[in-house]
């Protein structure tokens, strides 16, 4: 089917999980010898991303695991938009959770680094909560160890989302990274907000 984005006002959606426009896969560390563990699906209007994040051993570090979107259907222009907004909900205290979109790699970056990451900030509740991310908190010069950002859009606009990928991003991949712990994370939607009409 043809994708259809609901735009309204000065957002536009993404990705809803009433009706998922995108196909999403589940990956762990184990790609690269770690051990942590999870698990994607969507049930009643909610993506729930869940698992655990462990050691990766010969790293002596934190791995990490990833639900991703993996077909290649043409996303929305968001280009005229100012930050990616997500509703969602966690039940647990893990500080390790980030999210990424598109394939960029930064001149000089990590060799695994691909995409424009930044942390999702979003505190333990029963209630679904917004959180609303400035495109210039995301960066595709971030450690691919580790999920922090080396250098950030604020110091280099080098590093900042470019219009290409903001016209169609292609990929969005939502991450428990860099930090060990229990991964729950129920997502509805996602969505460009701050959007200009010009």
């Amino acid at each position: 089917r043809a994708a259809k984005y609901n735009v309204s006002d000065d957002t536009i959606v993404i990705e809803s999980f009433e009706d998922p426009m995108h196909t999403w896969q589940e990956m762990n560390d184990p790609v690269m010898g770690g051990k942590s563990t999870g698990t994607f699906s969507i049930e009643g209007g909610v993506g729930k991303f869940e698992g655990e994040v462990v050691e990766v051993p010969f790293l002596h570090a934190p791995g990490f695991i990833q639900a991703r979107t993996t077909n290649s259907k043409k996303y929305p222009d968001v280009s005229s938009c100012k930050a990616l907004e997500i509703v969602a909900k966690t039940n647990t205290d893990y500080a390790g959770y980030r999210i990424s979109f598109g394939n960029a790699h930064a001149p000089g970056g990590k060799y695994f680094a691909y995409g424009y990451k930044s942390h999702l900030e979003i505190e333990r509740t029963d209630e679904f909560q917004t959180v609303t991310i400035p495109f210039d908190e995301f960066t595709d010069f971030w450690d691919d160890a580790t999920g922090d950002p080396i250098h950030t859009c604020h110091e280099n606009k080098l590093y900042c989302p470019d219009e290409l990928t903001l016209k169609n991003m292609e990929r969005i991949a939502v991450w428990g990274e860099g930090v060990a712990g229990k991964v729950s994370l129920e997502i509805r939607s996602l969505s460009a907000v701050g959007c200009s009409s010009e």
